[in-house]
C-alpha cells in the first residue's frame, strides 16, 4: 500500500492546509494514475478505497502521526470522481474515548462526491 500512498501524494496540487483538529487538501489525478487500473477498462473512476486512503493521508498530517483505520461510517458515494478532476478533501477530527472520529468530505467544484467518517485507533 505504501506505493498507492505515494502515487496519491504526488497527485497533490498544494500542500494541506491544517489546523490542531482539521485539514483541507487538493488532488488531481491524471489517466495515467495508477489507482485507476482496472477500475474501470475505458471508464477508469477512483475506487472508494482510494478516496478513503487520500483522507487517512490528509488526517495523520492533521494529528502528525500515523493512524490505523478501525471503521468507516456513513459513508455516501454519490458522484464519479474522474481522471482530471480537482478534488477537494476536507476533514475534522475529534477524540471519542480511545478513538479519532474523523468525518470527512470530498468536493469536486464545490459538489460533494463522497462523504463518510474514518474512525482510528493508535497506530501500531
Amino acid at each position: 500500500m505504501n506505493s498507492m500512498r505515494e502515487a496519491i501524494i504526488r497527485g497533490t496540487l498544494s500542500g494541506p492546509s491544517v489546523t490542531a483538529e482539521s485539514g483541507e487538501q487538493c488532488f488531481c489525478f491524471d489517466h495515467s494514475f495508477i489507482g485507476f487500473d482496472g477500475h474501470f477498462p475505458g471508464y477508469p473512476i477512483l475506487p472508494a478505497i482510494l478516496q478513503t486512503l487520500m483522507a487517512q493521508i490528509l488526517a495523520e498530517e492533521v494529528v502528525g502521526a500515523p493512524l490505523q483505520l478501525v471503521a468507516l461510517k456513513r459513508a455516501k458515494f454519490t458522484r464519479q470522481l474522474r481522471p482530471g478532476e480537482k478534488i477537494k478533501v476536507r476533514l475534522s477530527c475529534r477524540k471519542e474515548g480511545m478513538e479519532l472520529h474523523c468525518p470527512v468530505q470530498l468536493l469536486v467544484a464545490d459538489e460533494t462526491a463522497s462523504s463518510f467518517t474514518l474512525v482510528f485507533g493508535e497506530a501500531e
